[in-house]
Formats: C-alpha cells, sequence, structure tokens
C-alpha cells in the first residue's frame, strides 16, 4: 500500500472561526465614540469604505479633497443637531479639524 504524504494537521483555522474574526474585526472598526471639540459634542465612526458603492466620492470637508470610495476616513456628525449633519473627513483631516460643522 502507498504511503500517505499529506498533512493530517489542521494549520488553517476552521471557516467558522474565520467568519467569527472577520465580524468581530468589522465591528471594532466601526465603534462610534463621543468627541468634543470647541465645546460642540460630536458622534464619530470609523468607515473602512469597503462597502460604499463604487462609484460613491465624498468631499472632506477640511482640506476640501475627495475621499473615494473604498478609501477609510471617519464619519461624523453633530450630538445635537444629528445625523442631517454628517460629514466623511480623511482620518488625519478629523484629528487636525477644530471647526463646527456646517
Amino acid at each position: 500500500m502507498p504511503r500517505n504524504n499529506r498533512n493530517t494537521r489542521k494549520d488553517k483555522p476552521a471557516l467558522e472561526e474565520l467568519d467569527a474574526e472577520l465580524r468581530l474585526d468589522l465591528v471594532r472598526s466601526n465603534l462610534r465614540r463621543s468627541v468634543t471639540k470647541r465645546g460642540v459634542d460630536y458622534v464619530v465612526q470609523n468607515n473602512s469604505g469597503r462597502s460604499a458603492e463604487p462609484d460613491k466620492t465624498w468631499m472632506c470637508p477640511h482640506c476640501s479633497i475627495q475621499i473615494a470610495a473604498g478609501t477609510a476616513h471617519v464619519v461624523a456628525w453633530d450630538e445635537i443637531r444629528g445625523v442631517d449633519t454628517r460629514r466623511h473627513f480623511h482620518t488625519q483631516c478629523f484629528k487636525a479639524f477644530e471647526g463646527p460643522l456646517l
């Protein structure tokens, strides 16, 4: 009988483990948090850009440069005025942002 040279160890994670890990990573990247800048409270959420429509773009209000679909960025809105004030920022631009959302 021929010898079996196949590796019988399971080096790769099971599909269920991989899915759970990916979902957990997605949840961590999309957690909302509150940030106060110049006395205004903002709700801030990181966005990976992976789920955006391919032809969708946003204009960063801080640097006025377009954010293409698929680009990781930050979404922020005024806690009091609500989601209608939502704006998309480059991650570094939001760190530097100090003014109110118009």
